[in-house]
C-alpha cells in the first residue's frame, strides 16, 4: 500500500496552488527536488508543511502552524479534501492528522478572530521561517507551540504550566516475617540463609532487651519493636547477599559474632549514631512527636470540655458494653446452666474442651481436666505474598511466625493447665452483680479519671486482679491496687497482666482506711527508680468500692476498651468516654485498634513495649501506663475539637466559661465575624 501511495506523487495536484491539505499526496511545485518512487517508498515519508527545512537530513520537525491558519480548520480542511481519495490514502492521512490533533489539543482559544487561509503561499518566506522557528522547536521537542506568533520571525517557546508535584505520601510497609527475601540469584541455599538469619535477629533481640532494661532508654527511640527488628535482620542479611555472595556464609558468621560479643555500651552508641545517620539522610531532624500536648485550656476547663466527648452505650450492648443490671432470674438461669454442663468449659487459648471445680476436685486437689495447654501466645497475621502473586497470603502467628494450616503449629508455648473466659453478663452476674454508680457529694465536680484493670484466669473465667486509677487531666495515682479474684486462680496471665505469683503472696493485706496508693520502696542502686509494692485487696467488691468512693455519676470516667474493664469491675457508668470510639478503625466494630498502636501512631511513644525480666519471663503491661496513655488520647483529641469550635466561633469568657457563637447579627466568614447591618 505504501508503494501505491507514493506513485500519487508523480501526479499534479488536482487543486494546484490553492490545495490547503495536509502533507497533499499529490505533486506540488514547491516539493523541490524529486525523488524516485520506489526509494520514497522504502524510507518513513517525512513531515512535509508549508514551512519546512531545506536541510533534509535533519530530525523530524513537528509542523509549525501558520500565524493566519488555525489548527482545528486546516485539520477539517485536510479530512474534507481527502474525504473521496479511498480508504488507503484517507487512512494514512487521518493516522497522521490524528497525531497533530493530539499535540494541539490543549491549545488555548485565539484572542482576536481567526482569518482565513491565505489563496497563495509564498514558499520562500515560509522556507525562511521554518528554518528559524526549527531551532525553537528543536528545544521543546516535546511540546508545541501554542500561541500565537507576534511576528513573521519569531515562534514563542512558552512552555505549558506544570503542576506542582504534591508531596509525596510514605508507603505504609507491611509487616515482615523473619523469612529471607526473596532475591534473583541466592547466594546460598534457602535453610542456611534461614538458619544465619535467625542467629543474626536472635543477638538483635538481646541486645534490644538488655536496652529495655535501662530506665534512661525506656520508651526512646533507641529501642526497636519487634518488627524493626526483623526489618534490620532482614536488611542486613540482604546486604549481604547481594554485595557478597561469595564469601556470605562467612560475612555472616562474621556479623553474628560481633553482636555477640557487642556489650549493651557499644549497642547504644551504635542506635544513636544509626538515628542520626537517618536524620541526617531525611534532610531534617526527626518530628518530636512526645512533645506534651497543649489544649490552650485549664484542666477544670479540659473537664469540662471531655463531657462533650462522653459516648452514650445504648445500642452497643452487642459490642460487650452492659448498660442495665441483670435481673435474678437472669442469674438463677446463667447458674443453672453451667450446673448443667458440669462445669465444661472450652479452653480460650487451645479451644479444646475441659472441666473446671471451683472449689478444687475432692478426689485428688484438681482445678482442672485435660492435662497441659499447648498453644500460640501471638495474634494472627498475613504474611507476604511472591510477586506476581495475587492469593490471599497465608496466615501466620506473630510470636513463632509459623503458618496456621501447618500440622505442626499446634503451638509454641506451653501452660499447666487450660483456661477459658465469658463475656455473657448474666453470667458474670452470678459470680458477682453489676452496680450502677451511686451518688457521693464529696467528690470534686472538676475530677475526671482514667483508669485500667488487669485481668487473670480463675475457675470463674477471666476474673480482675490488678485496678488502676489516675486523675486526669494530670496523671496524678489515685488509686492502684492487687485484687484476689472470687475464685482459684488458674493462669494469672503474666504475658498481659504483668502481675505474678509473689506479687500476690508477698503484697500486703490492705485494711479499710489505709490508703490505696502502692508503698514506695527506694532503690539500692542509685541508678534504678524505685520500687512500688502494691496492696492487695480482698475482693473485686472492694476494689470496686474504692473506685466508687472517687467518683460519683457525672464523673467522666476514661479508658481504653473501657466494655471489658467495666465488666472486670462490675461497674455500670453512664459517663464513658472510650478511645476505641474516639479513634474508631476504618472497618468499625467489633475491630478496633489498639492502645499501642493509638499511643505511637497519634502521641510518637511506645508503650507496652514486652519486656523481660532475668528469667526471660515477660513483664506484661503496666495498667498505670495504660491509663495514663488513654488519657493523653483523649487530651489529643480535646486539643483538635476545641480548635474546631473556635473556627465556628466558639471562645472562652473572662470567667472561663465556654460561649458559643451568636447567631442574631452576626455572619461568620471562616473563623472571623463581620458584624451585620
Amino acid at each position: 500500500m505504501a508503494s501505491s501511495l507514493a506513485l500519487l506523487k508523480q501526479l499534479p495536484c488536482p487543486a494546484g496552488n490553492n490545495c490547503t491539505a495536509f502533507q497533499c499526496l499529490f505533486k506540488h511545485e514547491r516539493d523541490g527536488t524529486k525523488r524516485d518512487p520506489i526509494d520514497t517508498a522504502r524510507r518513513p515519508q517525512p513531515v512535509k508543511q508549508d514551512a519546512i527545512s531545506e536541510d533534509s537530513d535533519g530530525p523530524r520537525k513537528r509542523p509549525k502552524l501558520s500565524q493566519s491558519t488555525s489548527p482545528v480548520s486546516l485539520h477539517n480542511t485536510a479530512l474534507s479534501e481527502l474525504e473521496g481519495r479511498g480508504k488507503s490514502a484517507r487512512g494514512d492521512i487521518l493516522s497522521k492528522a490524528d497525531r497533530v490533533d493530539v499535540s494541539t489539543s490543549k491549545i488555548a482559544p485565539a484572542k482576536r478572530p481567526i482569518s482565513p487561509p491565505p489563496l497563495k503561499r509564498d514558499a520562500q518566506s515560509s522556507s525562511k521561517q521554518a528554518a528559524r522557528s526549527n531551532t525553537s522547536l528543536t528545544q521543546t521537542k516535546t511540546q508545541t507551540s501554542t500561541t500565537q506568533a507576534t511576528s513573521s520571525t519569531s515562534v514563542s517557546t512558552t512552555k505549558s504550566p506544570v503542576p506542582a508535584k504534591s508531596p509525596a505520601k510514605k508507603a505504609l510497609k507491611k509487616p515482615e516475617t523473619l523469612n529471607p527475601r526473596l532475591l534473583k540469584r541466592s547466594p546460598a541455599q534457602h535453610e542456611t540463609r534461614l538458619k544465619l538469619l535467625k542467629a543474626l535477629h536472635e543477638e538483635y533481640a538481646r541486645l534490644n532487651n538488655e536496652l529495655k532494661k535501662d530506665p534512661n532508654s525506656k520508651g526512646s527511640n533507641l529501642v526497636l519493636s519487634d518488627q524493626e527488628l526483623i526489618v534490620r535482620a532482614l536488611d542486613e542479611e540482604q546486604e549481604t547477599a547481594t554485595k557478597k555472595p561469595t564469601v556470605y556464609p562467612n560475612s555472616m558468621k562474621n556479623r553474628i559474632f560481633t553482636y555477640k560479643r557487642m556489650s549493651i555500651t557499644q549497642w547504644k552508641e551504635e542506635r544513636t549514631k544509626a538515628l542520626q545517620e537517618a536524620s541526617t539522610q531525611a534532610g531534617k531532624e526527626e518530628p518530636d512527636l512526645s512533645k506534651p500536648i497543649i489544649t490552650g485550656l485549664t484542666a477544670p476547663q479540659e473537664v469540662e470540655f471531655v463531657r462533650r466527648l462522653v459516648w452514650h452505650l445504648n445500642g452497643l450492648e452487642s459490642f460487650g458494653y452492659v448498660t442495665s443490671m441483670p435481673s435474678e432470674e437472669d442469674i438463677r438461669s446463667a447458674r443453672q446452666a453451667v450446673e448443667t454442663s458440669g462445669n465444661t468449659e472450652t479452653c480460650d487459648r487451645c479451644t479444646r474442651r475441659f472441666q473446671v471445680f471451683p472449689g478444687r476436685r475432692q478426689e485428688d486437689g484438681a482445678l482442672a481436666t485435660n492435662g497441659s495447654c499447648t498453644y500460640h501466645p501471638g495474634k494472627l497475621y498475613y504474611g507476604d505474598r511472591p510477586p506476581g502473586d495475587r492469593s490471599q497470603g497465608q496466615r501466620k502467628y506473630r510470636c513463632c511466625h509459623q503458618n496456621v494450616e501447618d500440622k505442626e503449629s499446634a503451638g509454641c508455648t506451653t501452660s499447666n493447665t487450660h483456661v477459658f473466659k465469658t463475656t455473657d453478663p448474666k453470667r458474670l452476674a452470678s459470680i458477682l452483680n453489676f452496680a450502677e454508680t451511686p451518688p457521693n457529694p464529696g467528690v470534686p465536680a472538676d475530677r475526671a479519671i482514667a483508669f485500667d484493670c488487669e485481668m487473670g484466669y480463675t475457675v470463674y473465667g477471666l476474673e480482675l486482679i490488678r485496678l488502676t486509677a489516675v486523675c486526669w487531666p494530670s496523671g496524678e495515682e489515685l488509686l492502684d491496687v492487687l485484687v484476689q479474684p472470687v475464685g482459684e486462680t488458674l493462669d494469672l496471665n503474666t504475658r498481659y497482666s504483668g502481675v505474678r505469683p509473689q506479687d500476690m503472696v508477698n503484697a500486703e493485706r490492705w485494711k479499710p482506711g489505709d490508703d490505696p496508693k502502692p508503698a514506695i520502696i527506694p532503690s539500692s542502686d542509685p541508678s534504678q527508680p524505685p520500687k512500688r509494692k502494691l496492696k492487695l485487696v480482698p475482693s473485686p467488691k472492694a476494689a470496686r468500692d474504692l473506685l466508687f468512693s472517687l467518683m460519683n455519676p457525672d464523673t467522666p470516667l476514661i479508658g481504653h476498651g473501657t466494655e471489658n474493664d467495666l465488666n472486670a469491675v462490675r461497674i455500670i457508668h453512664p459517663t464513658v468516654v472510650d478511645t476505641v470510639l474516639l479513634y474508631p478503625h476504618k472497618r468499625g466494630l467489633p475491630v478496633r485498634n489498639g492502645l499501642k498502636y493509638l499511643t505511637e501512631a497519634h502521641l510518637g511513644r511506645k508503650i507496652q513495649l514486652d519486656l523481660a525480666d532475668e528469667d526471660g519471663v515477660p513483664e506484661g503491661h503496666d495498667s498505670a501506663e495504660d491509663a495514663r496513655a488513654a488519657g493523653e488520647l483523649v487530651r489529643l483529641k480535646v486539643r483538635d475539637e476545641w480548635r474546631k469550635m473556635q473556627l465556628k466561633g466558639w471562645r472562652l469568657s473572662d470567667k472561663g466559661e465556654f460561649l458559643a457563637p451568636v447567631e442574631d447579627g452576626w455572619t461568620y466568614v471562616g473563623a472571623g465575624k463581620l458584624t451585620g447591618s
